[in-house]
């Protein structure tokens, strides 16, 4: 796992490129609890086709184990 942070002085912004090819689901967050409860939290789904392809061939015992994790699983 690699991690990348940054400090980001008040009342400013900072723009980020990045190579998104990982298939899944990212958060981008600040790490000061209260930031996140309040919202500032961004999630996206990188390359969704393969990473139902990833869910769909994975080790039934894994499958289940992953799935046990999930309140809303469908």
């Amino acid at each position: 796992m690699r991690r990348d942070t940054l400090t980001i002085p008040g009342l400013s912004h900072v723009v980020i490129h990045f190579l998104a090819d990982n298939p899944g689901i990212w958060a981008l967050h600040c790490h000061v609890a209260w930031h996140m409860e309040a919202g500032m939290l961004l999630t996206f789904l990188e390359r969704p086709d393969d990473l139902k392809h990833l869910v769909h061939d994975m080790n039934p015992s894994t499958k289940q184990l992953s799935i046990s994790f999930c309140s809303d699983y469908r």
